[in-house]
């Protein structure tokens, strides 16, 4: 009910907020998407970095309609806004609405509110493998965010340093999903709270042929009630303007708190520090980067050592090369502080800020969003558990991932991603065996000049190892887009 009281009032904004002038107009996209193959679940490429809209189960499939208009930058006050539904077959849920929000803009300030699909702040979201806070791996939370959503120059900086930088608050809406496929025994949650903020600085002239970019990135979830499998509440954490506060600096909970974030800070934490080295040269790009993982002030403090995300990437200025990008990527996360995790008592004075089971929590089910990993999908998501458990059971992996994109002939794209990892378990619930898998997928799309808008695509992929199962599919895609008005 939630989600559909704000997009009626997205919509009333979007149409009648504003004035329609005579350049008016709106783009719009609707979408055929069926996947068909066998094994437990839906191979990892194909329903992997794809907002959440893919099922986990094989053999499903999606209808999907959406309007937008865009902001236009070149005005000093602009808005936009956009609504995205779809009708899916054997998925948790039948119909849903996939993006509904309003857009405000004031030179480079920008205010947005709702649901609205983004991928990582830097990587390429084509190739990479993801970010470590958000990928655009999970379906979007809704929020209310406000800042400089793209390098603008910093003041008296003459254009050598660029920044970028926003504040978010919003809501998890999965509570009827985590309700109806928690698994006996298990945990859910209702009315979490989300907190995001970032900040990207960026060195060098645009025109210059290098350039260099660092920042942090950081995100909790808060508020909201735990729930044991009988309905009894485990953990009642508040949301008072105070407890906003506290996730924004961030301190340590009240008495009205419990325990868990009396003792530690409010909420579930996590974040990255990002850094990227670039050239560009007249005919290519090229970049190196590094995304270093936090949970907690260890991580942030480096000693969960060179744990993250290495990546490399290529890409050509031609028209239509037969390369057109690659980026391999090298994901670690098996240091994590330590083999374990002790806060002090009075009985062992002694704090030992280790075992840092990234992207999980105590108390609440972790970095999840509709049985997706919000951030890298490498940490395999809380879908693919098979007993119903709304947490991860593996945040030590190590994982190799390669992207490949370019043009048979002009008419013609592939993409092609590939990735072997293997998974050691939790650090306090090691597996007994090493979980191993390789996934791949090729995917190829026609855009015919004659049939302007279209795009026909096809895809094959396979997983085979113990971390995801054996499993194989082909998928089928069809898109018109174009302009309304």
């Amino acid at each position: 009910m939630f989600r559909f009281r704000y997009i009626l009032f997205l919509l009333f904004l979007s149409m009648f907020a504003f004035p329609v002038k005579a350049q008016f107009h709106m783009d719009y996209s609707v979408e055929a998407n069926v996947v068909a193959g066998g094994g437990d679940y839906t191979p990892y490429y194909l329903m992997n970095k794809r907002g959440g809209m893919v099922s986990f189960n094989p053999n499903n499939g999606y209808l999907r309609a959406a309007v937008q208009k865009a902001a236009d930058s070149a005005r000093v006050f602009t808005y936009g806004f956009g609504l995205d539904v779809s009708a899916a077959y054997n998925n948790d849920i039948p119909a849903y609405v996939q993006q509904a929000y309003v857009e405000l803009r004031l030179y480079c300030l920008a205010l947005t509110a709702g649901s609205r699909e983004e991928g990582s702040l830097l990587w390429n979201d084509a190739l990479c493998s993801g970010g470590w806070v958000w990928s655009g791996n999970s379906r979007p939370v809704p929020q209310v965010r406000i800042g400089i959503p793209e390098f603008v120059n910093f003041p008296w900086t003459h254009g050598v340093m660029q920044i970028r930088g926003e504040i978010a608050y919003g809501r998890f809406d999965d509570d009827k999903y985590q309700r109806h496929t928690h698994g006996d025994g298990m945990r859910y949650s209702r009315g979490i709270l989300y907190h995001r903020k970032y900040l990207l600085l960026r060195f060098g002239k645009t025109t210059q042929k290098v350039y260099g970019t660092i920042g942090i990135d950081m995100a909790a979830q808060f508020g909201g009630k735990v729930y044991n499998a009988d309905g009894t509440v485990a953990y009642d954490f508040p949301s008072s303007a105070i407890d906003y506060l506290k996730v924004f600096v961030p301190k340590s909970g009240g008495e009205s708190s419990p325990e868990i974030d009396q003792v530690n800070i409010t909420g579930n934490h996590l974040g990255s520090y990002l850094l990227e080295v670039g050239l560009r040269q007249k005919t290519w790009e090229g970049r190196i980067y590094y995304e270093h993982p936090f949970d907690d002030h260890s991580g942030m403090t480096f000693r969960n050592k060179f744990d993250g995300l290495w990546g490399v990437e290529y890409r050509s200025k031609a028209a239509c090369p037969v390369v057109k990008g690659v980026v391999v990527e090298y994901l670690n996360t098996r240091d994590q502080s330590g083999p374990f995790l002790w806060d002090k008592t009075d009985e062992i004075p002694v704090q030992v800020s280790a075992g840092d089971n990234y992207y999980g929590h105590g108390a609440y089910n972790g970095w999840t969003h509709w049985g997706h990993t919000i951030g890298n999908p490498l940490v395999a998501s809380p879908g693919y558990n098979a007993d119903g458990y709304l947490g991860f059971v593996c945040t030590r992996v190590e994982a190799l991932h390669v992207g490949l994109e370019g043009y048979i002939v002009p008419q013609f794209d592939y993409r092609l991603l590939a990735s072997i990892q293997r998974g050691w378990g939790n650090p306090d619930a090691p597996f007994t065996d090493i979980r191993k898998e390789f996934s791949g997928m090729l995917e190829i799309d026609y855009r015919p000049r004659q049939l302007g808008g279209w795009r026909f695509g096809v895809g094959i992929a396979v997983d085979a190892g113990t971390q995801f199962g054996n499993n194989w599919g082909i998928q089928f895609g069809v898109t018109k887009s174009g302009r309304l008005f």
